[in-house]
């Protein structure tokens, strides 16, 4: 038994190396119920590990709180006024030491044995209150008790002396004052029997266990939370903190050890977990904490049904906007980003019909595509219907704007890298596009943009079927079909020496040009919107928005039709994005659009119509002075596009990328607008 005297910082071990599995168990008390305790330990020795603190009050406190930093304590022993004042500071289960009827009466008999004529009286001292009961036995067998109240050390000197008072001749109380007395000459009995004490460490026993399973399930839960990247915190049924991982200690600024035993509430105020605790189970919130924005998720925590405690999950939104991001690549690449079909591009003109049947047929060959149009023109729809029609349509489909990214990134990009590569290089490098899309489809949009020093390695992977990393010696074989697509007319680019002659013709095996709206016709522009229009009524049907709270479908048709006939000879220069535009202008516009006339009848307003749609107004015979104020608008249109692209880029500090995002166009046609005249 290990034990520690009443001199503060002294330790004796005695503990067995080979008992350390068992519970620890930690008896306290001075004088003689100190050494009972030692005692009726040992038969227990084999069950569980046994420590002695001989000590009282305060001192045995700060004891029990220094042993348990060193040897964790599953359960404690004590007993009078002593034992109370540890259990109210001391938060380990504590099993006290009993008085028990039987055994009182034992003793008291016990005593009265011992007293004299000269002291006829027995004195019993027992923590708290002095004992009705006992005082009313008193009276019925006149045994001559003097009770007396026990409150601390302080009062022990005292009661002797008041007991001496009273002329009594032996003690029934507890270890100091029994000692006490012995030495001012009074018998004495220990006020707690052997089996009370047995009992107590039976009590502590059970108590030992149940708090050594609950560690033990405490450890395995914090390893388990050890393992995860969010913060997770686990609070009791008083919502203390009893488990926490090193990630949510350091959102909450403070060390692991600090943090248990604490109140959430206290620490975190923002994290509240009132609701959770009442058995709510919640959704997912954001919170600040600490100048952080995270999103946070609470739920209740039952055991066998009963509500024991509350848990709460919190996550960086940035991990969760990389893990979106990863899970759409990752779908992207497995073919679920083929969204269009051969058959969706809608049309009955001839130009139409032309380029279906030429995709049907590139689809079942496994020849490279150039695919040459405007922007706008539906380049990769026809792409993903290629794909999706021949015989690697349940293969990846890769694409990549070449526009969009600046050499040394489309580089990585493409060939992808070996760990170590570069400055910078992800560790355990990365697989490039032309890797990733092996036994699928390529899509190169905008490849006229694509840098010279690239275009050559391009061309290796198109004749050697093979792809070299960056960094690396070793070339992989790849084998996969590429389908390139551009605004930019690349016969005349390989002439000024902008454009690989030799890539050109590995590109254009198979070439198919998407016709701009004006090419096609009014018919097909009056079908594309009609389209349109359905699906984003669909759209907002299924976020659960009522058409009845704007118009009917007809009548939003009626209006689109209206509208297009005003437009027959717009020249539709933006194509299928600029008419999507004009479907999404009128949804917004509907009311404002619609005049009621004096029957009560609503028609559209010529002049509202005009001025939401000033593209509508009829063209007027070119007289010197029209074209003169067609050509200031159009100077006006481009002074406003060059400072709409100068505004967006110095909202993103001069990224070209996100700036095309932003404006919905090309990083060529960001470049014509910046540097024309």
């Amino acid at each position: 038994m290990e034990v520690l005297p009443a001199a503060k910082g002294s330790v004796e071990v005695g503990l067995l190396p080979d008992v350390s599995h068992l519970p620890h168990i930690v008896t306290v008390g001075r004088y003689r119920i100190g050494r009972v305790l030692q005692r009726l330990a040992q038969p227990w020795s084999g069950q569980a590990r046994f420590s002695h603190i001989a000590a009282s009050f305060d001192d045995a406190v700060a004891q029990v709180h220094a042993l348990n930093r060193k040897q964790p304590i599953d359960a404690l022993v004590g007993a009078g006024a002593s034992g109370a004042w540890i259990r109210e500071r001391v938060d380990i289960p504590l099993a006290m030491v009993e008085v028990r009827g039987l055994d009182l009466l034992q003793a008291l008999r016990q005593a009265k044995l011992q007293t004299t004529a000269e002291t006829p009286h027995v004195g019993l001292v027992t923590f708290g209150e002095p004992s009705a009961v006992v005082a009313q036995f008193d009276s019925l067998f006149g045994l001559g008790l003097v009770q007396i109240a026990y409150q601390g050390p302080q009062d022990a000197a005292a009661c002797v002396q008041k007991l001496r008072a009273a002329r009594v001749g032996a003690v029934v109380a507890p270890g100091l004052v029994a000692d006490l007395a012995e030495q001012a000459g009074m018998s004495s009995v220990l006020l707690y029997s052997d089996i009370s004490v047995r009992q107590a460490l039976n009590d502590a026993m059970l108590l030992a266990r149940h708090r050594r399973a609950e560690r033990d399930r405490h450890q395995r839960l914090e390893t388990v939370l050890h393992q995860l990247q969010d913060g997770v915190v686990a609070v009791d049924e008083r919502g203390r903190i009893c488990a926490l991982n090193p990630r949510m200690a350091a959102l909450l600024g403070a060390p692991l050890e600090a943090l248990h035993g604490r109140p959430l509430d206290e620490v975190a105020p923002t994290l509240g977990m009132g609701r959770a605790l009442a058995g709510e189970e919640g959704g997912e919130e954001v919170v600040q904490l600490a100048m952080r924005t995270l999103v946070v998720r609470r739920a209740p925590i039952l055991e066998n049904g009963q509500l024991t405690g509350a848990l709460l999950v919190c996550r960086d939104p940035a991990v969760i906007q990389r893990a979106d991001r990863s899970l759409r690549a990752d779908q992207r690449q497995r073919g679920a980003g083929v969204r269009w079909r051969i058959e969706d591009y809608l049309g009955s003109s001839p130009a139409a019909q032309r380029v279906r049947q030429l995709a049907r047929q590139f689809a079942a060959s496994e020849a490279t595509v150039l695919i040459l149009g405007e922007s706008g023109t539906g380049k990769e729809l026809v792409a993903q219907g290629i794909h999706r029609a021949g015989s690697r349509a349940a293969q990846p489909f890769l694409a990549v704007n070449c526009a969009a990214l600046s050499e040394s990134l489309l580089e990585s990009e493409l060939f992808g890298y070996e760990d170590g590569a570069f400055t910078g290089a992800r560790r355990g490098g990365k697989t490039g596009l032309i890797e990733a899309a092996h036994t699928g489809t390529l899509f190169l949009d905008e490849i006229g943009d694509m840098p010279l020093a690239l275009q050559s390695r391009l061309l290796r992977v198109l004749q050697e079927r093979e792809v070299l990393r960056v960094g690396s010696t070793t070339p992989i074989p790849v084998d996969v079909r590429v389908i390139a697509a551009t605004h930019a007319d690349l016969a005349a680019q390989v002439e000024r020496g902008q454009f690989r002659r030799d890539l050109y013709y590995r590109l254009a095996v198979l070439r198919l040009a998407t016709p701009t709206l004006q090419q096609r016709g009014s018919a097909d522009v009056a079908e594309l919107a009609h389209s349109m229009l359905a699906q984003r009524l669909g759209g907002q049907a299924l976020q659960g928005q009522a058409l009845s709270r704007t118009a009917s479908h007809k009548a939003l048709a009626a209006m689109l039709d209206a509208v297009l006939l005003r437009a027959q000879a717009h020249p539709w220069p933006g194509n299928v994005r600029e008419l999507d535009n004009w479907v999404e202008r009128l949804l917004a516009c509907q009311h404002y659009l619609v005049a009621s006339t004096q029957h009560g009848a609503a028609e559209l307003d010529a002049a509202r119509l005009l001025e939401i749609f000033p593209e509508c107004a009829p063209l007027m015979p070119l007289a010197a002075s029209e074209a003169a104020r067609k050509s200031r608008l159009k100077d006006a249109a481009r002074q406003a596009e060059r400072k709409r692209v100068r505004e967006v880029l110095e909202s993103v500090d001069g990224d070209q990328g996100r700036a095309c995002e932003v404006l919905g166009i090309s990083r060529a046609t960001l470049w014509r607008r910046l540097n024309q005249a």
